[in-house]
C-alpha cells in the first residue's frame, strides 16, 4: 500500500457511494428486527431507563455522576433525550442505537478509503463491521448505547487526524482532539485513541520526531484523565474484579492470551455466541484444558504473523490496531464483573477486518504466489462467509428480543456450569420483577446447585423466600451468604428484614448496624426508625 494518506480515486468515488448506500440499506434489513425488541429490565435497559436522572433530564448530574459503574455522560444524556421524547417506548432507543451504527458504517468506509485507496478494502471492512454477529449486542442491547456513540467521535477523530497527515493543517487536529475528547465523555474504551495515533504514524513511515510527540501530549494528558476516572467509577460500583485473589500470575497470563485468541476464532466463526462468558473455576489448581490450547493457537498465530511476507506491515497495523483497542477490557490484572463480551470487539475488529481486505485485493491482483491460481474459489468462499455471517446477525438479533430470550438463550448454550448459574441467577431476578416468584425460586435453586459459592443467588433466593412468607428460608440464605462473603452489606441488611419478620428485633437491629457501617443508605433508614 501507499506510505502516504489518501482518497479513493475520483473515478471509484461514484462506485464508491453506491456501495456504501447499499451497504447501509442491507445493514437495515439484518438489524430491522431489532427495532421491534423490548426494554431489557432486569439486564441494564431498566436501570437506566427507570433512572430518575435520566427520566427527568437532570443534565447538571449526567456530568457528575457514575452510571452502573461507568462514567458516560453523553450516552446517559442520549438515552436520557430517548426517554424524554418517548417515556418507556422501546422502538426510538432502538432506531437511535441502529442509527448511530449506520453512521459508523459511513465513517469506517471513509476511514479505510483514506487508509487502503482500494474500494475493495473499503468495501470488505466496512460490510464486515456492518454485519458481523459479534457487533449485534452492541446495536441491539439499548444499554449499550455508549459502544456506538463512543465509535462515532472515536473514527471522526481518526479521519481527521488522518487529514492532519495529509495536509499538516493545525486545525485538523484540533478537530481530532475534540472528538476524542467527545468519544472520552461517552465510553472509557475511547482512551486508546492515542496510541493508534502512534500506529497511524507508523503506517505512512512518519518520522517519530519532536514535534510528532507533542502534539499528541495533549492526547494523552486526556486519555490519563479519563482512564482514572473509567477505574474510579468501576471501584466504586464494585465493577472490578481483583484477579489476583482467584488466580496466579501465570493463570493470568493464560486468560490474557486466551481472551486475544477467543475474540480472533469468533471473528471468523461466530458460533455458540451469548451474552455471559464467565470466568474459569480451577479445578485441581489447573484451569479448563481450553485455556492452555488458546496459548498454542496463540503461539502458531504469532508465528504466522511473524511469515506474513509482503502483507506484514498491514498484518502489523490490523493486528495492532485490534490488540490496542481492546487492550483495556483483556483481562490481566484487574477486570470487569465477566470475562469477555461481544460487544467489545465493535471497533477492534476493524484491524483484522483490514488485513482480510488487503489480503484479498492481493489475490484478486495475482501478488499471492500460493492462491494467484484460485480466485475464483476465494471469491466464493468470501460470498459464503459474508451469507454466513448476515444470517446468524438476523437470528442473533433476535435472541435479544426482551430480557427473557436473552438470558434463556445463556442457559441453553451451556458453555459452562459458572456461565450456565449466571443465567439462571438473571432469569431468576427477571421473573422476580414479573412477580413471578414461584420461577424465580427455581432459578435461583438451580443457579446455587451449578455454583454452590453464589453468594448472590443466595441472597436473592432470600428475598424471593421473604416474599413467600417464608422467613425462616430466608434467614437460612442471607446467614449462607453472609458466611461466603462477611461483608456482603445487602445480605446482612436483609437478614435484618428477616429477622425483624420473626420477631427477633435485638439480632434485626444488630444486623441493620452492622449494614449501616458497611455503606448501606437503606440500613441506616431501618435502623434510626426500628432502632431508637
Amino acid at each position: 500500500m501507499s506510505s502516504t494518506p489518501g482518497n479513493i480515486n475520483n473515478n471509484n468515488k461514484k462506485a464508491g457511494l453506491i456501495s456504501l448506500t447499499v451497504i447501509l440499506l442491507f445493514t437495515i434489513i439484518i438489524f430491522s428486527n431489532s427495532i421491534n425488541s423490548e426494554i431489557l429490565y432486569g439486564w441494564d435497559d431498566g436501570e437506566y431507563i427507570t433512572n430518575e436522572d435520566i427520566r427527568n433530564f437532570n443534565f447538571r448530574e449526567f456530568f457528575s455522576t457514575y452510571y452502573l459503574g461507568m462514567y458516560q455522560p453523553l450516552a446517559v444524556l442520549s438515552l436520557s433525550i430517548n426517554s424524554t421524547l418517548s417515556q418507556t417506548n422501546p422502538v426510538p432507543y432502538h432506531t437511535t442505537n441502529l442509527l448511530l451504527h449506520l453512521i459508523n458504517i459511513a465513517l469506517v468506509f471513509l476511514l479505510f478509503s483514506k487508509i487502503s485507496k482500494r474500494i475493495e478494502v473499503s468495501i470488505i471492512v466496512t460490510l464486515l463491521f456492518a454485519i458481523h454477529p459479534m457487533h449485534v449486542e452492541a446495536v441491539s442491547w439499548i444499554a449499550t448505547r455508549s459502544n456506538g456513540l463512543y465509535s462515532v467521535f472515536y473514527l471522526a477523530s481518526l479521519i481527521f487526524y488522518l487529514k492532519y497527515l495529509e495536509n499538516k493543517t493545525l486545525v485538523n487536529i484540533f478537530i481530532s482532539l475534540a472528538f476524542f475528547v467527545l468519544s472520552c465523555f461517552s465510553k472509557s474504551m475511547a482512551v486508546t485513541l492515542p496510541v493508534v495515533l502512534i500506529l497511524f504514524d507508523y503506517l505512512y513511515k512518519r518520522k517519530f520526531d519532536r514535534k510528532a510527540i507533542f502534539e499528541k501530549i495533549p492526547f494523552f494528558i486526556i486519555s490519563i484523565i479519563f482512564g482514572y476516572i473509567s477505574i474510579n467509577a468501576a471501584s466504586e460500583y464494585g465493577h472490578i474484579k481483583n484477579l489476583n485473589v482467584d488466580y496466579t500470575i501465570i493463570d493470568r497470563l493464560v486468560l490474557f492470551i486466551y481472551s486475544i485468541v477467543f475474540y480472533i476464532v469468533k471473528l471468523f466463526t461466530p458460533v455458540n455466541l451469548s451474552a455471559v462468558y464467565a470466568y474459569p473455576v480451577k479445578e485441581g489448581g489447573l484451569l479448563p484444558w481450553q485455556y492452555y490450547f488458546g496459548v498454542v493457537l496463540f503461539a502458531f498465530l504469532v508465528f504466522n504473523i511473524i511469515k506474513s511476507g509482503k502483507l506484514k506491515k498491514d498484518v502489523y497495523f490490523g493486528m495492532l490496531f485490534f490488540l490496542i483497542t481492546i487492550s483495556v477490557v483483556l483481562p490481566l490484572l484487574w477486570s470487569r464483573m465477566l470475562m469477555l463480551a461481544d460487544r467489545y470487539t465493535y471497533l477492534p475488529y476493524l484491524g483484522i477486518f483490514f488485513i482480510l481486505g488487503q489480503f484479498y485485493i492481493r489475490v484478486m491482483d495475482g501478488q499471492h504466489k500460493l492462491l494467484r491460481n484460485y480466485k475464483t474459489p476465494v471469491v466464493i468462499v468470501f460470498i459464503a462467509w459474508f451469507i454466513f455471517l448476515s444470517t446468524s446477525a438476523y437470528q442473533r438479533n433476535s435472541v435479544w428480543k426482551n430480557a427473557v430470550t436473552m438470558i434463556t438463550d445463556v442457559i441453553e448454550k451451556d458453555r459452562s456450569d459458572v456461565d450456565v448459574s449466571i443465567g439462571y441467577f438473571f432469569r431468576g431476578n427477571i421473573r422476580d420483577l414479573g412477580r413471578d416468584y414461584q420461577g424465580a425460586l427455581v432459578d435461583f435453586n438451580e443457579a446455587i446447585k451449578l455454583n454452590p459459592s453464589y453468594t448472590m443467588a443466595y441472597n436473592n433466593r432470600g428475598i424471593i423466600k421473604g416474599s413467600m412468607q417464608d422467613f425462616e428460608g430466608a434467614l437460612e440464605d442471607f446467614t449462607k451468604a453472609i458466611e461466603l462473603e462477611p461483608e456482603y452489606a445487602d445480605a446482612i441488611y436483609n437478614r435484618g428484614n428477616a429477622n425483624y419478620y420473626l420477631n427477633q428485633s435485638e439480632a434485626a437491629c444488630k444486623d441493620w448496624q452492622r449494614a449501616t457501617e458497611l455503606g448501606s443508605k437503606q440500613a441506616e433508614v431501618i435502623l434510626n426508625k426500628y432502632c431508637k
